[in-house]
């Protein structure tokens, strides 16, 4: 009942605007649009336009395509500073943005950029040809606010600059497939003077909807799974410590971990659990520094996403853009973490490595209630590249 009366009070603007984008769209060479005849024609380009944006390819006298016109939504002020005022205006229906061509390629002026299945709306700026901005609608943020007003117009409230065509602000929105996951997802990476400075990561799948931040904080990461808990991630040279932050910023459990070679192994107490990782083509093992700090079962069940992802931090080592996309697509596949190995029951269950016959090399058993599993391939004498890819295909 509720949308029926929504849309009977919005029917004479509907009907009114629907009149309008049905005429066809005329630009002059002020680049101003009107609704009568003039120097360049503008045919609705089906492809481009979607849902309240409206998309239109115009034509010179000749019959030439010479210009791209872009209406329906709103810009504030300060995100048009920095660009020409010829290639962007307003009629008394909306906002709208002009680009010229060259040779049918993108030269002054904004121009969509297509993203098939994406509520991202990014149009590109340039000048001469090279690409010096992006002007986007702010998806994440309004995702974060809950402002579901804000998703009944489209509002070009955010952009990216550029030096030499290469990102310098701003951010950069990558889609990631994820098939085996039946998934898909945005990787939006943010850049400050063309480094990277954090990634969230929006996942789509079906009935549902994850939202991840991951961000660099005073040695070390803050990775945030919103509406649940989120993992605070420190390093010294002798381990690493985890923080445990729910969803209202409360501090809650505090673990640390102390790292010991693998030619160390013998200090570890083998009645505990603990990990294995590399570092810079090294094994290593980590293991909480007391029982008390030992995860429980449901503790790697809380924000098991970030947990997976936290087995690929031991460092301050920069994440990039191609480690989370491999997160993301490879089942949260982490490319640190070695396996686990503790005691259940009094019996071994885990990863045990043991070294290989030449310098370089480990053998990886599984054991299971005690005993070594049957190998699926040989992981004897094998190296850390090697073992890792085994891991990941067989286990």
């Amino acid at each position: 009942m509720y949308k029926l009366i929504l849309l009977l009070l919005m029917t004479p603007l509907l009907t009114l605007a629907q009149q309008v984008d049905d005429e066809t769209r005329y630009l002059n060479s002020k680049n101003e649009v009107t609704t009568t005849k003039s120097e360049f024609k503008c045919i609705k380009n089906k492809d481009l336009s979607r849902e309240r944006i409206n998309c239109y390819d115009c034509e010179n006298a000749q019959h030439q395509l010479v210009k791209q016109l872009s209406v329906n939504f709103q810009i504030p002020d300060v995100i048009k500073q920095g660009a020409n005022p010829v290639y962007f205006g307003h009629t008394n229906h909306t906002e709208y943005l002009v680009g010229d061509l060259k040779s049918g390629k993108p030269y002054n002026g904004f121009f969509k950029e297509k993203r098939s299945g994406s509520e991202w709306v990014v149009y590109n700026y340039y000048q001469q040809g090279v690409l010096v901005q992006q002007w986007y609608n702010d998806l994440f943020n309004k995702i974060l606010a809950e402002d579901h007003q804000e998703f009944s117009e489209v509002k070009l409230d955010a952009k990216n600059t550029f030096i030499n065509g290469k990102l310098d602000t701003g951010i950069e929105i990558i889609p990631v497939d994820m098939k085996q996951q039946r998934a898909m997802a945005e990787l939006i990476r943010t850049v400050k003077n063309t480094k990277t400075v954090l990634f969230r990561v929006l996942i789509f799948a079906e009935n549902t909807g994850i939202l991840l931040k991951v961000s660099p904080v005073a040695q070390g990461y803050l990775l945030e799974d919103f509406g649940r808990n989120s993992l605070k991630i420190t390093f010294t040279p002798e381990g690493r410590k985890i923080e445990t932050i729910a969803p209202e910023k409360k501090s809650g459990k505090v673990t640390e971990y102390s790292y010991y070679n693998f030619s160390d192994r013998n200090k570890i107490d083998k009645n505990r659990p603990y990990s294995y990782f590399q570092k810079n083509n090294k094994l290593y093992i980590e293991q909480a520094k007391s029982v008390q700090q030992e995860p429980k079962d449901h503790d790697r069940e809380n924000s098991r996403m970030l947990q997976r992802l936290s087995l690929s931090l031991y460092d301050t080592t920069p994440l990039e853009t191609a480690d989370m996309i491999a997160f993301l697509q490879e089942r949260n596949e982490v490319k640190n973490y070695m396996g686990h190995c503790e005691l259940y029951e009094g019996k071994l269950e885990g990863f045990v490595y043991k070294p290989g016959d030449t310098e370089g090399t480990y053998t990886m058993e599984l054991y299971s209630q005690g005993k070594p599993e049957p190998a699926k391939v040989s992981a004897k004498n094998k190296t850390l590249r090697e073992l890792a890819a085994i891991l990941k295909a067989q286990y």
